[in-house]
């Protein structure tokens, strides 16, 4: 098998269907891939929308796992994947007929490691100018860190391994077991401190080793933005699991709690976000720094105050889930029936 694709949802069936619609597409040979969705406890149509679209495909998989977060998902798949890429994609994330085969194409060098490909957004409602601020051009490309655009142009190239994110990441799988899977990612509102690099740590670690990684203009998928993604409270939200990101790393890197980051810091770490930080409207970088504060303090502060969410920041990997989801707060939560309909991409 050449690959596994994998779709990690919750409680978002409708836009499921519509993800599955695009890969019964793929030019690519449909005895060469398997796809996985891969439930993280949901409680609508999903298993039935899963289930009725199985038949569509040559090699198809359902699993589910109420625990909470993206890992979880991952984590699942991964153990089970039969293909030597796995691809992992969101379920409001629709791939273009050739993106199987664009990503084919750059794993037929063997130093590539993870390979990735054109990023667009599709708004349901109209684009704010405000983004144009949060556009960058970076390494000859274009990005929008915030909702995961992607453009590296029309060529096939080498990119830094963390252009090759969520929306559109692929691995060898050898090499994803090798550096010990992924980090946590995508935890619920209450559990948002648990976040951690994800994905992002995959492709340092893979790079790291001496992989590259690929970007090929065919293997492109579209994501699409929602009207809620688009307020400055969603930029908050989204900065706050980006300060937790960086807490994380920085923790995991010292083994050791480090000084409260002063304002001017996290000023310092806003403008990285933005084209030119001086023209920016005032409203925009403040739920920025509003976000990077809250995530960056209140992860910290969980680690000095508590041993086991100490524990959970330095394990040496995540690979196993059950020894991993044994803090008290993970625990609860999966007990606690009225969190079912939360929806833990958002952090609401």
């Amino acid at each position: 098998m050449d690959f596994t694709v994998t779709i990690v949802t919750r409680n978002r069936a409708y836009s499921l269907k519509e993800t599955l619609k695009s890969l019964t597409a793929q030019s690519y040979s449909s005895d060469r891939y398997e796809v996985i969705v891969a439930d993280n406890g949901s409680t609508d149509s999903t298993r039935d929308v899963a289930e009725g679209m199985a038949g569509d495909f040559r090699n198809f998989r359902y699993l589910y796992d109420p625990r909470p977060g993206q890992l979880v998902g991952w984590h699942r798949a991964l153990r089970v994947a039969e293909g030597r890429i796995v691809c992992f994609i969101d379920d409001d994330v629709r791939p273009e007929t050739t993106w199987l085969a664009g990503l084919a194409t750059s794993y037929e060098d063997s130093n590539v490691g993870l390979a990735t490909g054109p990023i667009g957004l599709e708004f349901e409602a109209d684009r704010p100018a405000w983004l144009d601020h949060m556009e960058l051009g970076d390494h000859g490309g274009m990005t929008l860190p915030f909702l995961g655009l992607l453009d590296c142009g029309s060529s096939a190239r080498e990119i830094p391994s963390n252009f090759v994110w969520g929306s559109n990441f692929s691995a060898r799988r050898s090499l994803i077991m090798k550096v010990g899977g992924f980090h946590p990612c995508a935890m619920p509102g209450d559990l948002l401190h648990f976040h951690g690099d994800g994905e992002i740590f995959v492709g340092r670690a893979i790079a790291a080793g001496g992989n590259t990684a690929a970007y090929h203009p065919k293997a492109s998928v579209k994501h699409i933005i929602p009207p809620e993604r688009l307020t400055l409270a969603a930029v908050t939200k989204k900065f706050e699991t980006t300060g937790y990101a960086r807490s994380f790393q920085t923790l995991r890197q010292s083994g050791a709690e480090y000084p409260d980051p002063t304002d001017i810091e996290i000023g310092n770490i806003a403008r990285r976000y933005f084209r030119d930080w001086d023209v920016a409207p005032d409203d925009l970088k403040q739920a920025v720094m509003d976000g990077l504060a809250t995530g960056i303090r209140n992860h910290l502060h969980h680690f000095i105050d508590d041993p086991d969410f100490r524990r959970w920041v330095l394990r040496g990997n995540y690979l196993d889930l059950d020894q991993c989801y044994d803090h008290p707060a993970l625990i609860a939560y999966q007990m606690d029936s009225d969190r079912s309909e939360k929806d833990w991409r958002i952090g609401i």
